[in-house]
Formats: structure tokens, sequence, C-alpha cells
């Protein structure tokens, strides 16, 4: 008999159904989506664990789902996007309401997801090399946050190439960023700072409630790390929040390296944008709107940026980032249309970005130094590292361009590179993987029994093979 090919739906998918419900539709988008911080035991006061703790708030929830605010990701999406993007879709968005609007029936409860467990179990398996901030109590207050750095010594002998990277938190509910960095100034001994805002020297890892750990990506030919020095100390600069105060923390962080032959390409962490820091000051009078700009280059060969870490301070209110070519194309970096300084963090692309030889990196940011409540008396602000100063700063992560590096996707869990289901009609995006309509993996569609596949571009087709 004659098999037809029916193709039903080629566009961004939207609603497998209309009538959602919360134990198939609308508990796995709080599990994946929410649950990083709205546990009993996370960030968030609010919990959203239960069915009750979502009804109760179904209001709140439709609200700050539909208009952007939760998830928080600064980042704007229509202007790039992101590996590990904690954001929703327009589906997951539409059936939120849709549930809510249809009076949130629970549904049958077999089919509730398991409940994700966010003890500090490991992710990766056990780490070659685990360092443990001391036992810390938050200095936070009611109306300011605490930042502390710790430089923990390594106590390595010889280098090592990183592999991975995880970040334990020591206690869910106070810890809200973390930023891992090689110290510069390495000593033999835990050194403490107060009052440190940022990474001490080279970035290589930011950790967010809900981040997942960092597995530098591989390919077929390529081995791409970070090379960790011998006697080298690292810094985990801490944020925690106002009211947390007496808290008690003992973050960690734990490192995977490659066998002590792998040959990688090295990833470099440099502050490519840095206005006002080592240069000319730069100050933001008050009661107006400063725009600060930055640029870099051009640069001297092709480069494969792997990651963005934009940074500003409490007066920073929007900014943007980008390189045009020599060609004079545009390539966008990073836009955040409203930045928040709690909210913050390295943001990895989804694939390498090819930046071409004698590009430059422009960047540009306003500053809103005008009467706020969080700024009752506005006085005059420059460019420093203390709480009260200013930064405009550009941390990239990127190495050396070879051919091949812009079909690498940075996501190692998402490298689908080189699987070909040869189902996709469309020679410009990739099939990702094909599912059923409970999500499942499925190796190969039934006839008569429709399937969707997934697209690295965002697309989903519904298919059905009439047999």
């Amino acid at each position: 008999m004659k098999k037809l090919l029916f193709i039903l739906l080629c566009l961004p998918f939207i609603g497998f159904g209309q009538n959602p419900n919360y134990s198939e539709d609308i508990a796995p988008i709080i599990y994946n989506k929410c649950l990083q911080c709205h546990h009993s035991e996370g960030l968030s006061p609010l919990s959203l664990e239960t069915y009750a703790d979502a009804v109760g708030n179904a209001g709140m929830i439709q609200h700050v789902t539909s208009s952007g605010e939760m998830p928080p990701w600064p980042p704007d999406t229509l202007y790039q996007n992101y590996a590990f993007q904690n954001t929703l879709t327009i589906d997951e968005i539409t059936k939120i309401t849709d549930w809510i609007l249809n009076g949130s029936p629970l549904g049958d409860t077999s089919l509730l997801p398991p409940l994700p467990d966010f003890s500090n179990n490991l992710q990766l398996g056990v780490p070659d090399l685990e360092l443990q901030i001391p036992t810390y109590s938050s200095n936070a207050t009611a109306n300011s946050d605490d930042y502390v750095c710790f430089s923990i010594p390594t106590g390595l002998l010889q280098d090592r190439k990183i592999r991975a990277i995880e970040v334990i938190p020591g206690n869910l509910q106070t810890v809200h960023h973390v930023l891992v960095s090689i110290d510069p100034f390495p000593n033999n001994s835990i050194v403490t700072t107060p009052n440190c805002m940022g990474p001490q020297g080279s970035m290589i890892y930011s950790y967010a409630p809900g981040a997942l750990p960092l597995v530098y990506p591989e390919s077929n030919n390529n081995t791409f790390g970070v090379n960790l020095p011998s006697n080298s100390s690292i810094s985990l600069a801490m944020h925690y929040p106002e009211g947390s105060f007496g808290q008690i923390d003992s973050t960690k962080v734990k490192f995977y390296f490659y066998p002590q032959n792998t040959v990688i390409r090295e990833i470099s962490n440099e502050f490519l944008i840095n206005e006002g820091l080592f240069g000319i000051p730069f100050y933001l009078p008050p009661h107006q709107i400063t725009e600060i700009t930055g640029s870099y280059g051009p640069t001297t060969q092709d480069y494969s940026l792997m990651s963005i870490f934009p940074h500003m301070h409490l007066l920073g209110k929007d900014l943007i980032c980008y390189a045009v070519t020599p060609s004079n194309d545009t390539i966008n970096l990073i836009k955040i249309n409203n930045w928040d300084f709690e909210w913050q963090g390295s943001y990895f692309f989804k694939k390498f970005l090819k930046i071409p030889s004698g590009s430059i990196i422009y960047a540009r940011g306003n500053y809103d130094n005008t009467i706020s409540s969080s700024n009752p008396n506005p006085s005059l602000v420059q460019s420093g590292f203390n709480t009260e100063d200013e930064m405009f700063v550009f941390v990239f992560q990127f190495l050396p361009y070879q051919l091949g590096d812009e079909d690498i996707f940075i996501d190692s869990s998402m490298n689908f590179t080189n699987i070909d289901h040869n189902t996709t009609s469309n020679s410009n995006h990739k099939v990702l993987k094909i599912i059923d309509f409970l999500g499942r993996d499925i190796p190969k569609p039934n006839p008569n029994i429709p399937y969707f596949i997934i697209y690295d571009d965002g697309i989903i087709e519904k298919r059905i093979i009439i047999d």
C-alpha cells in the first residue's frame, strides 16, 4: 500500500491541545522553568511545588509569565538567542493562560512528572578537584546585599585542563549568584575580600539559581576547555541578597579535568570592553540619564566567540553590544532592555559566533541617576570598583577561529550536529529530535500516528504517515 506523508504544520509550534490541565501541561512548565527558585528550600519565599501552590497563585503566575517578568532572563531574545536560555515559549505562555481561563483543572495526577530534586547531588559524577569556601554568615541587611570574594588555593602540582565546572550552593535560599575566576594573585591560604563586586582575574563560570554545570563543547575534531595552572587559586565572588543576614553558607565549586595528555583549544576570557576602570573615568551627573559607550578593535584575526558577560552596577538602565565586520555586516551579541543588577550572568551563544578579522565591537549603555525609590538622593557617581561606583564592562570568552567553528553547539547536551534523520525538507535547518504527543523521543515514526519534528531553529513540524 502506498504511504503518504502529510506535513500538518510547519511553523513555530503553538499548543498541543486547547484544554490544558495541571498534571500534563502546567506542572512540566513550572518544574522546568520556575522551581529552580520557587521551591521550599529555594531562593524565593514563594513555593510553587504543588497544585495548590499553583492554583493559589494563578493570577500572579499568569501576569508575570505573560509580561515576561518571569522567569528572569535579561537578554532580549528577539536580538540574540543563547544556549541554556531560561525563557517561556509562546506555546507555554498560552497554555498557562488557557489553563487559568478554563478553571485550572488538575487532570490525571498519575501523569504528573517527577518533582525535581534540588538536593546537592552531583550532576557530573565524582569531581577531580573540589574547593569549598569557609563557613560564612551573610552580612546582608534588610536593605543592602552582601558581596564577598573567597580566593582558595587549588593545591595542584601540575597544570590541568578543565572539562567542566559545577557550583553547588551551600544554602540555596541565600546564594544569589557566584562568579568563578582564576585569581591572578594566588596564595597558599584562603583569602577573604569583603565588598567584592565582581570576579577577581579571568572569569570562567557564573552561577545563578537554576544554572546548569558548564561542560565545554566538543566536536569530532575539537576539544575545548581552559588551562588551570599549577599552584593557582580559584576566586568565588559571592552575592548574598538583602534580608539574608545571619544565613550560613558553605558553597563548593567542582572541577572536572580532561586526561593529562588531552590536546585542547583553550578558551580565553578577556575584559575587551572595560570603560572607566583602567583609563579615563566616566561620571554620571545627578538628575539625568547618561549614555556611556565603549569599543574594541579592529580585531587582528578571525575569532570564535563563545559567551558574553555584561556588567553594570545599580544605576544601569539598558545596554547593547554588537560587532561590525569590515564588510559592514552587523553581528548581534547582546541587548538588555531593562538592566537589573540582581539578575546578571554570562550568556553562552547557541553556537560559536565567527567575528571576522578587522571587526570592531561596539557597546553602549544608559545609566539612570534620577530620583527613584532606590535612589532618593541622586549624587555624582563615577566609575570604580566599589558598590557605590559604576562599571561598564563586557567580558568575552573566545578563541582563534577555525573552519567549522560556527557549526559547533556550545551546549554539549544539545549537540545534534551528527544526527541525520533524513526527514527535514529544509536544508537550512537540522533535526534535533522526533517526539510523540507526550514529548517522548521516538527512533522512528509509526504509520497513522501523528508525531513532531523539532529543528534547531525553533521550527516544529507536525506530521503523519498515512498507510
